[in-house]
C-alpha cells in the first residue's frame, strides 16, 4: 500500500491546536460591515424622518362672501338687461326691468355690490317672481380679499385646522413654469355643505357640479400668503411667479397638509 508523501508529512506533524482560524476573508467582513450600515440607517431613518400627510381637493379663487342670487321680486315680461357679466355693480344698482301683468315697468335692483358673474335674462322672456336674474360674486363683506374656497371631502376633512399650509396648484398658471401659490387654512366649516349651499357658493347649479363628490364636501376658507416682490402680489413656490395679477372665479387643485409622521408610524398604520 502507497501513500501520498503530503499525507505522511501531515501525519509526522503535530497537531496545530493554538493556531488561528479563519472564518471570513476580510472581504466578506467588509461587506458585513456594509449590510450592517446600511440597516442601521434604514432603522434610524425610519425613525426620525417626516413625511407629509396631504389631502388633495377642487376649489375656486373668490372672495369671502362667494356668490349671491339677484331674484325678482315681480312677474312679469323682461324688458332690459341692464348689465353683463364681468360687470362690477353697487348695491342698489339696477340690473334689469320687466313689465309686469298691468303694464307697469318694475325695475329690479341688486341688494349687494360685487361682480356680475351671469346674467341670462333675455327680452320678451317671461319672469316668474323669485326667479334668478343674475348671479353676483359679492365684494361688500368686511374684511372683502381673494381667498380660495376649497371643497374637501367630509372624511377628509377630520383632521384639518387653521394655520395648515396649503399649495394651491392654478389653472392658469402651469405650476410647471410658475410653481405652486401659497396658502395658509384660515377657517373650516364645521357642517358639510348642501347642495344648494355649495351652487351659491359655486355660483349655480352647473358651476357646483364640478366640486360635488361622492359625498358632501365641507368648506374650507385658504388665505392666500401676500408677497409685496410678486407681480401677482402673492408668494409662489417658484422664484418665476406669473408677471400677471390674480382674479376670481379661477379653478385651483388644492394640497392640504394635515399632518407630519414618521416612515415607521406609516407602516404600522398609525
Amino acid at each position: 500500500m502507497k501513500f501520498r508523501y503530503q499525507a505522511l508529512q501531515r501525519k509526522r506533524e503535530p497537531d496545530e491546536l493554538d493556531a488561528a482560524v479563519m472564518l471570513a476573508a476580510p472581504r466578506g467582513w467588509i461587506a458585513v460591515f456594509v449590510v450592517l450600515i446600511v440597516m442601521v440607517g434604514a432603522c434610524v431613518w425610519a425613525v426620525l424622518a417626516r413625511l407629509d400627510v396631504t389631502v388633495s381637493a377642487p376649489g375656486v379663487l373668490t372672495h369671502p362672501g362667494g356668490t349671491s342670487q339677484v331674484q325678482s321680486p315681480y312677474t312679469g315680461m323682461a324688458q332690459d338687461l341692464l348689465v353683463r357679466p364681468a360687470d362690477e355693480v353697487r348695491a342698489g344698482q339696477p340690473v334689469a326691468r320687466l313689465a309686469d301683468p298691468s303694464g307697469e315697468i318694475r325695475t329690479i335692483t341688486s341688494p349687494f355690490a360685487g361682480k356680475i358673474i351671469s346674467a341670462t335674462l333675455t327680452t320678451g322672456q317671461f319672469v316668474p317672481a323669485g326667479a334668478t336674474v343674475a348671479t353676483v360674486e359679492r365684494t361688500d363683506l368686511p374684511g372683502d380679499r381673494l381667498v380660495a374656497l376649497v371643497f374637501v371631502p367630509a372624511d377628509r376633512a377630520a383632521r384639518l385646522v387653521p394655520g395648515r399650509p396649503v399649495d394651491l396648484n392654478v389653472s392658469t398658471a402651469p405650476p410647471a413654469v410658475y410653481g405652486l401659490l401659497r396658502g395658509t387654512v384660515t377657517r373650516v366649516d364645521p357642517y358639510p355643505l348642501t347642495r344648494e349651499g355649495l351652487a351659491a357658493i359655486a355660483g349655480g347649479e352647473l358651476a357646483a357640479q364640478s366640486f360635488q363628490q361622492d359625498q358632501a364636501p365641507r368648506l374650507v376658507t385658504v388665505d392666500l400668503i401676500p408677497e409685496s416682490g410678486s407681480a401677482s402680489g402673492y408668494a409662489w413656490s417658484s422664484a418665476k411667479p406669473p408677471p400677471i395679477r390674480l382674479s376670481s372665479q379661477t379653478s385651483v387643485s388644492a394640497s392640504i397638509e394635515l399632518r407630519t409622521q414618521s416612515p415607521f408610524d406609516l407602516v404600522l398604520g398609525r
